[in-house]
């Protein structure tokens, strides 16, 4: 039987929950230092037909119009990608997103709306533990990665906990790599059926399980213990039985903290993740905060603006997804931080309005910021709503 075309059905990823997990696998390239470092990762493929596969959807796109279209084949997955970009004021790159992202199959859907710039997928060696082959349904993610260098930092860490006798396991997926610890079937619950009801959460009751985590309470983010707890997470392609019915959709946030003298986002002035529910993401945004916060200087009576948050789809609009991420970076920037200024989104656009600047404007191209008085740094965001499914 032939593979259906990709026009014919989503390209969605499979879903680990939590942070991290929610992406769709990704993995090795071959890709040149010298190759520019951003691309937009459209599907990854995985198994014995990836390879075919992808070059299948490939030349699909391509035939149908579509320029800049490669292939990248890993070890473990093969990835369609679009354009190579400099950096993200690239605008080609915009336009690369938004020609893609409107892109419908068959059955009327769009297929690539959750898609965003990104590294080019780093090379990797093969992954010796990868987390699918993991005997049991769920596993306890204790580390992420994002920055350049994750896979070998992921794979590194991993073959550490092995030296000292823990059940390591890795993921590497097209924005991040994750390792995690231990595997359980759906009785290291109380009640399986309660997982993913809303206002409902099952307990942890296997001992080894609870063990693992006194050990691993933290997680680890680019190599460093955060104050975010470790937790149990689906291993992709496990159903538990009798689990209830799982999240609609998955929430992408991504923040620049742009300096108004130079209109650049200074280093550490970027962060990304993922919630897997609405609940979920004012605790992330606070998260994400606290990272681009840290490169302004330790101690400096900055003047920082919200100028708000770009919903990039429709149903992140729906959902009034952007405002609900502004509100929290808001509240987030300020804490723990007494010398620093915050205003908020209203504030912050009759600052820009006196300076001549639209916020929507801004919005699509942070660098118009540089030179604006009554600020030194402006934080903009995007916000994505990607199907659960």
């Amino acid at each position: 039987m032939t593979e259906p075309s990709i026009y014919r059905r989503r390209a969605t990823p499979a879903i680990l929950a939590v942070a991290a997990l929610a992406m769709a696998t990704a993995g090795a390239t071959c890709e040149s230092r010298t190759e520019p470092p951003l691309t937009v990762v459209l599907v990854e493929y995985r198994g014995p037909e990836a390879a075919a596969s992808g070059q299948r959807l490939a030349k699909e796109l391509s035939d149908k119009g579509l320029a800049g279209v490669f292939v990248v084949e890993g070890p473990d997955v093969t990835s369609v990608c679009v354009g190579r970009f400099a950096d993200r004021k690239d605008p080609e790159a915009e336009k690369t997103l938004w020609t893609v992202r409107v892109i419908r199959d068959q059955a009327g859907q769009y297929p690539f709306v959750g898609v965003m710039l990104m590294p080019v997928p780093e090379a990797a060696p093969k992954n010796a533990w990868p987390i699918e082959k993991a005997p049991g349904t769920f596993t306890l993610h204790v580390a992420s990665w994002e920055a350049p260098g994750r896979t070998a930092a992921a794979q590194a860490y991993a073959a550490e906990l092995r030296s000292r006798g823990e059940e390591a396991y890795v993921y590497h997926g097209p924005r991040l790599s994750m390792v995690t610890v231990g595997s359980f079937g759906p009785e290291v619950f109380d009640d399986a059926t309660r997982l993913g009801r809303p206002g409902v959460k099952p307990e942890v009751v296997d001992p080894k399980a609870l063990a693992l985590i006194r050990k691993f309470p933290r997680m680890r983010l680019e190599g460093q213990e955060t104050p975010v707890p470790t937790g149990l997470v689906k291993i992709p392609g496990r159903e538990p039985p009798a689990v209830g019915p799982a999240a609609k959709a998955i929430f992408r946030v991504a923040l620049q903290l742009v300096a108004t003298e130079t209109g650049r986002v200074p280093a550490k002035g970027e962060a990304s993740g993922i919630a897997e529910a609405r609940q979920d993401v004012p605790p992330l945004v606070q998260v994400l905060a606290r990272q681009i916060r840290a490169a302004i200087p330790e101690g400096a009576a900055a003047r920082v603006g919200v100028a708000g948050v770009l919903a990039t789809d429709p149903d992140a609009v729906k959902e009034k997804a952007d405002r609900l991420v502004s509100d929290a970076l808001a509240a987030g920037l300020g804490q723990g931080a007494p010398a620093l200024a915050v205003s908020d989104p209203e504030t912050t656009a009759q600052i820009l309005d006196a300076g001549g600047l639209k916020t929507i404007d801004v919005l699509r191209d942070p660098e118009r910021v540089k030179g604006l008085k009554g600020l030194d740094y402006v934080v903009v965001g995007t916000v994505t709503i990607l199907p659960a499914r």
